[in-house]
Formats: C-alpha cells, sequence, structure tokens
C-alpha cells in the first residue's frame, strides 16, 4: 500500500501535509511518496490521479487502485487510518 501526496511549495500546510505522511510511515509502515506539483514528476502523476489542488492524499494498492483520496484538504487521522485499514 502506498499514500501519495501531493503539495505544491512549502507552506504551512504543504509542511504539516508532510508530516502527517512521516508519521504514519513510522507508525503503520505505510509507504509515502510526496509528489510536487510544480515537479514534472509530480505533475505527471497528478495527471494520473486527476488531482489539481493541494493538499491531496490518495491511497493506493501498490498496483495503483486507490483505496480513498482527500482532494484539496488534510484528512483527519482518523479518516485515513480507516482507508489505509481497508
Amino acid at each position: 500500500m502506498k499514500l501519495r501526496i501531493f503539495i505544491r511549495g512549502d507552506d504551512a500546510e504543504m509542511r504539516a501535509s508532510k508530516d502527517l505522511g512521516e508519521r504514519f510511515q513510522k507508525e503503520y509502515g505505510i509507504q509515502s511518496e510526496i509528489l510536487d506539483l510544480d515537479d514534472r514528476e509530480g505533475k505527471e502523476v497528478a495527471e494520473v490521479y486527476d488531482v489539481t489542488a493541494v493538499p491531496s492524499f490518495i491511497a493506493a494498492t501498490d498496483d495503483g487502485m486507490v483505496l480513498g483520496s482527500f482532494l484539496g484538504k488534510i484528512p483527519a487521522e482518523f479518516e485515513l487510518q480507516e482507508v489505509l485499514r481497508s
């Protein structure tokens, strides 16, 4: 399972998004990937998932099937936990 976190820039909301991803990686062993929409790779992956707003979180299986998405907001930890448990 992978948690893809889409950001743009380095403001407080983007740093909080990164922190949440790092915490889930440490506490639950969920691989998290930070993708900046200002970078080429970030833009390409964002197009695949139709992400246009930041921050956005996509929880997906290793083969890319989306289990849950939170577009344009930081999800509450319990919301993210529920998606990752499924």
